[in-house]
């Protein structure tokens, strides 16, 4: 098995994970600050910075500054969230003041994505994935870490961080370990 074919398998996995965990949430547990903690990420935030990222590498960055779904699709306007931020380096209150205020166009949102970044592993040259390129505010790294470790290292993280939120605002974990 290749490093792409092993990233690809596993990023499939990643995306059944999330969109099982998002599958039955409702618009007011999306929303919930887990346990009211003052620090803690809301579901919506956590989903919806994932799908940014993963859409903004795949896309953006390892290929050659491609629009990404998200622009592509409007998605900003219609979904009324920022046109270009994807998370990383929002404040607390920020993050749990956004609000996904169209659950099914965010899931076709996401839909889109994981059909883009599979497009993309099935079609890419595994060797154009050696080619150095600059993941902010990580810095210069191979495609294919770049892969691994801001789409698939982070995104499991995420999904770790979606079970635990699941559990303390009371949807339960989806993953049953």
């Amino acid at each position: 098995m290749t490093a792409v074919e092993f990233i690809r398998a596993d990023l499939k996995r990643l995306h059944g994970m999330l969109d099982k965990a998002l599958a039955d949430l409702t618009p007011e547990q999306l929303h919930t600050v887990p346990a009211g903690h003052p620090k803690a990420n809301t579901l919506a935030w956590i989903f919806w910075h994932y799908a940014r990222t993963e859409d903004n590498v795949v896309r953006f960055v390892l290929q050659n500054r491609r629009a990404t779904v998200w622009a592509e699709g409007g998605y900003a306007e219609k979904l009324g969230l920022p046109p270009v931020a994807q998370g990383t380096g929002m404040s607390t209150a920020e993050a749990q003041g956004l609000r996904l205020k169209n659950v099914p166009l965010f899931k076709e949102y996401t839909q889109k994505v994981w059909a883009s970044t599979e497009d993309f592993l099935t079609k890419s040259d595994p060797a154009a994935l050696d080619a150095v390129i600059t993941v902010k505010p990580l810095g210069e790294m191979p495609g294919i870490r770049a892969l691994g470790q801001t789409c698939l290292s982070h995104g499991m993280t995420h999904a770790g961080e979606i079970e635990l939120a699941r559990t303390l605002i009371g949807a339960g974990p989806v993953s049953g370990v």
